[in-house]
């Protein structure tokens, strides 16, 4: 109940005494990841200088943010549960952040066992068996066998809508029914960072055609999170951007406030597919649905 009223007390703080504190941190552990996916641009940096994050800076980057007043961080990478720093792994930071945060969340490519103490684990899957293969490095088989064996009581999937794959998405939510931990799914659209994978981008067509397939969806029953209203806005990106409220953590430790895409590819505002930012900018708003899918995603049921 505490979470409940700190979660809705946020902005209405916000909203009332004007405090612009950030709402969502996306902290880069590292670039490193087993995989080598076709939409992301993150594995292409592993041999940075940089590019994984120190105990050290990780701590003192989670101090920042708490100082700086932001409730919700998501880990990430590359892929997270390939972090490491001497003795300290991805467990130990997600447990120091927990002692921090409202909520604590990491995203992962699912190819590793679903075992981190977070209060949610995200996993991506970008469609059924041989799209999301051609898609991911053939993970599919290995990510479906960590889904049904998660003990983890809040386990969300991520679909990341592109041209190859949208047309899937009710076959995919069917056969999500059959993962006992399974308790919902996010979907984003793709955000083509300008390194060869632009073939993926939707055409405006498949854009709206993917948007409404998904309300379509929700509509009928299906745990789909986004709420209705932001995906409608997302078919043409009608709606304002308060970016101030994201935070961004990367694997060098710097902090930078703002636009997920900063430091990390060229921002191209009419071709945002993130729908975090536009759900995360609808709450700020106050508006209802977005508040309600934020409270769902990150604080029900943890």
């Amino acid at each position: 109940m505490s979470r409940f009223f700190k979660y809705f007390s946020f902005f209405a703080k916000r909203k009332i005494f004007g405090l612009k504190k950030p709402l969502l941190a996306n902290f880069k552990l590292t670039y490193q990841c087993n995989l080598r996916c076709r939409g992301c641009p993150f594995h292409l940096r592993a041999e940075e200088t940089g590019a994984q994050i120190s105990w050290k800076k990780a701590v003192e980057a989670l101090e920042e943010l708490k100082k700086r007043g932001c409730p919700i961080v998501v880990f990430e990478g590359g892929e997270p549960f390939l972090w490491k720093d001497e003795s300290h792994n991805i467990k130990d930071i997600v447990v120091f952040a927990k002692s921090l945060f409202m909520s604590v969340a990491v995203t992962t490519n699912g190819t590793f066992f679903l075992d981190v103490p977070a209060d949610l684990i995200w996993v991506s899957l970008d469609g059924l068996k041989e799209t999301h293969d051609r898609l991911r490095s053939s993970s599919f088989d290995k990510i479906w066998e960590n889904l049904k064996k998660a003990e983890h009581p809040k386990i969300l999937v991520h679909f990341t809508l592109n041209r190859e794959n949208w047309r899937e998405t009710e076959r995919l939510l069917d056969k999500l029914n059959n993962i006992p931990r399974y308790k919902g799914l996010t979907v984003q659209l793709f955000y083509p960072y300008g390194q060869g994978e632009q073939q993926l981008a939707l055409s405006p067509e498949d854009r709206r055609k993917a948007l409404e397939k998904v309300i379509k969806l929700k509509k009928e029953g299906y745990p789909v999170l986004n709420s209705e209203n932001r995906l409608k806005a997302m078919i043409e990106n009608t709606w304002s951007c308060h970016e101030e409220i994201l935070i961004n953590v990367d694997p060098d430790g710097v902090i930078t406030t703002g636009c997920y895409v900063l430091n990390r590819g060229r921002v191209l505002c009419r071709n945002c597919g993130f729908t975090a930012v536009a759900e995360a900018s609808g709450a700020i708003d106050l508006l209802p649905g977005s508040i309600l899918s934020g409270w769902r995603t990150f604080i029900k049921g943890c």
